[in-house]
């Protein structure tokens, strides 16, 4: 049986279990006169119910377990088709629920969620949420392919996400544990009225990260895994060293005195983060990438070094402007937190985003700003920045990834997404300096969008040339600016 199949038997038990589910809590809530569970008395003590509800809802994690465990072939998938079937278990039980007794009327209403080992209190939203991340990640891992191992999150990854876990079990059971002291009457008798959405919000964030772990790269395309082409990619970095006319910090200010403060704020905390903090890929794990070959390292090296050069051309623009240099910021810092505990791989999609938020941002001040030195410093780093962005997608492209396909358009879409919060996350802190200089918010978004399609557009396609020049014997190595294809004999069968 192929996994898509799998996948989908497992759907189909999980959803007919979601019917029986539905129909059992039905037949009880009519007779308790309790089809909307938020109301006085929500847990009666009638004929023995609550035992027989607290074993009826401990098979029913047996029975996903079991379901799991028939359809994995391994741990970890036997795992993902567990949270699979819970997860479509849990939705398609309100949505029953809902057809049979037309509650939940939104996805606000409050619902005794579990019992074990308190009563869990939250609306349906809440654990909508949850259960659509753990379709989400069965997903993702059991659906790759014949003949591939499923992709895991690191053990970083899953400790966060083991936090966020007991946020939510806490959020869920906040209240019982407030009255638990008071025994079982005030438990049976107890009515939540405020929901920790903020508490509730970081704990989803924090359970989402083996997802995102999983789509941080995009679906394999098929073709065998190479390195990146790192002749060219020396040269051409060398040949960017060697053509680096300076602007001319002597000249006079021009930029406008109203928009002055908020430019030099601006350019203050790019100098510090556009290559004036650690010059080197900083993730734990980061040694495993930059040692898999000695080209490789020096390309990372000259990568680095170019972004070090920005942050002294940015120096040299905050002195002239009569700034002060700093040290710190919090986005920095929480910048260089994520690419650090989050893997070398999250990291290498924070600096592609990064490469690509900054083009925006270079883009609107060398149109806005008016002063002819900075103008030539945008157009320096916007060059470099073009290169870097180029060695990031033939760097995914080499390893045989492709944005098409189904895994594919979910790292398309979590791509996106991510983009976007990394670009309002710049313009939160430099707003005051593009809208100071003329630039609009829409813009800055356009830039950004349109580098988004240009970064996704162009690796789906490079990607295809690889799968055909593939098809037809050979091998293509898509570079950067000024790259040819080199051609490879492919290895006889």
């Amino acid at each position: 049986m192929t996994s898509r199949n799998r996948w989908l038997v497992v759907v189909i038990f999980a959803l007919a279990m979601a019917w029986v589910e539905s129909a059992v809590v039905f037949y009880l809530r009519t007779m308790l006169n309790r089809i909307d569970p938020y109301q006085p008395y929500p847990l009666p003590l009638l004929h023995g119910f609550g035992e027989a509800e607290l074993v009826r809802e401990l098979a029913t994690l047996i029975m996903l377990t079991a379901v799991g465990w028939l359809a994995g072939t391994s741990v970890r998938t036997r795992f993902a088709y567990f949270v699979i079937a819970f997860g479509m278990w849990d939705l398609g039980y309100y949505a029953f629920l809902k057809v049979l007794t037309g509650w939940p009327h939104s996805l606000l209403d409050w619902d005794i969620l579990f019992l074990l080992p308190l009563p869990w209190w939250g609306p349906v939203l809440a654990p909508a949420l949850i259960a659509t991340l753990m379709i989400l990640f069965g997903t993702l891992v059991t659906q790759t392919g014949p003949g591939r191992v499923p992709a895991w999150p690191r053990r970083t990854v899953w400790c966060l996400c083991a936090v966020g876990a007991l946020l939510a079990l806490y959020v869920f059971m906040a209240d019982a544990l407030r009255v638990a002291p008071q025994g079982a009457k005030a438990l049976r008798h107890l009515l939540p009225e405020l929901f920790d959405w903020p508490l509730f919000l970081l704990a989803i964030g924090l359970m989402a990260l083996p997802v995102l772990a999983l789509l941080r790269q995009p679906s394999e395309s098929g073709t065998p895994p190479a390195e990146p082409d790192a002749r060219r990619w020396l040269d051409h970095f060398e040949r960017n060293r060697a053509n680096r006319p300076e602007p001319d910090w002597t000249a006079p200010v021009t930029v406008r005195p109203g928009a002055l403060p908020a430019v030099i704020r601006s350019l203050e905390q790019f100098q510090l983060g556009d290559g004036g903090g650690p010059a080197s890929l900083i993730a734990i794990n980061a040694d495993g990438f930059r040692n898999r070959t000695p080209e490789l390292r020096a390309i990372v090296n000259h990568w680095f070094r170019e972004e070090a050069g920005h942050a002294r051309l940015l120096a040299c623009a905050v002195d002239r402007l009569g700034g002060q240099r700093i040290d710190s910021h919090w986005s920095f810092t929480a910048f260089c937190l994520c690419r650090k505990w989050l893997g070398v791989r999250f990291e290498l999609q924070i600096l592609t985003l990064t490469e690509l938020v900054s083009t925006a941002y270079y883009r609107v001040l060398q149109r806005h700003v008016g002063d002819t030195p900075i103008v030539a410093m945008c157009g320096l780093i916007l060059r470099d920045e073009a290169g870097h962005v180029a060695f990031h997608r033939n760097r995914l492209v080499s390893e045989g990834c492709s944005p098409r396909g189904f895994l594919g358009e979910l790292w398309r879409t979590q791509f996106w997404v991510c983009g976007h919060i990394a670009a309002t996350v710049l313009w939160i802190s430099h707003r005051a300096c593009l809208t100071g200089i003329g630039g609009s918010r829409v813009e800055y978004y356009q830039e950004v969008r349109r580098e988004l399609r240009r970064f996704v557009g162009a690796l789906a396609a490079d990607a295809q040339k690889r799968i055909i020049r593939s098809g037809r014997g050979v091998w293509q190595r898509d570079g950067g600016p000024d790259l040819v294809n080199e051609r490879k004999p492919m290895p006889t069968v």
